[in-house]
């Protein structure tokens, strides 16, 4: 029996990843998660969507580091220390959406938390600095510093998420079955070629 054949992307901060995963399912014809996978995490964990938004944003030492801050000053949520239960839900919500079907998922460790019971095609989009400064400070209506400031520090927050959770090295082209670098091509032509990688795909 085959697998149930998950495409997930991983992305640098201002690397289109997002506009790309979407365009790809919606040519796919797919479900599409992104923020709605912080919002189903939030309803089963009962912590507010900000916290769950910046959790994966926010860079951590070490997990096990933060549960014992956490544990020294009361950051406990219904028993539990609250990155745990944090976790524990992105978990919960990632699993929940792969086992309704093929879909496209974009961040959240789901390359990671998929790989043993689904197809999982995993894709990273990367591109230059200067080209994701570039967006960000359009999106945003930031400063040229700013938005270098921005990019460095998600980029390291979804690195020490990732690289602690998984045994992969997020970024590292051999962490990832197909990497593309978004400033080289429309982001729907890098839809299409993911899409052709797929069908071509063993």
């Amino acid at each position: 029996m085959e697998k149930t054949q998950i495409i997930t992307i991983g992305r640098r901060c201002g690397s289109g990843g997002r506009i790309i995963g979407k365009t790809l399912a919606e040519k796919l014809g797919l479900p599409f998660y992104d923020k709605e996978l912080i919002t189903e995490a939030a309803k089963q964990s009962g912590l507010c969507d900000k916290f769950m938004e910046n959790f994966e944003e926010t860079p951590t030492a070490s997990l096990l580091y933060s549960l014992v801050m956490n544990a020294q000053q009361g950051g406990f949520y219904m028993g539990k220390p609250i990155e745990l239960v944090a976790y524990e839900a992105q978990i919960n919500a990632v699993r929940a959406a792969a086992a309704k079907g093929p879909c496209v998922i974009v961040g959240r460790c789901a390359d990671y938390i998929l790989k043993d019971d689904y197809d999982v095609v995993s894709v990273f989009i990367t591109a230059s600095k200067e080209f994701r400064a570039a967006r960000v400070m359009e999106m945003d209506g930031i400063s040229e510093k700013d938005a270098y400031a921005k990019i460095a520090r998600v980029d390291k927050a979804r690195a020490s998420y990732h690289n602690y959770h998984a045994e992969t090295k997020w970024g590292s082209s051999d962490s990832y079955e197909l990497c593309i670098q978004s400033d080289r091509l429309p982001f729907e032509a890098a839809a299409d070629l993911i899409h052709s990688y797929i069908r071509s795909r063993k």
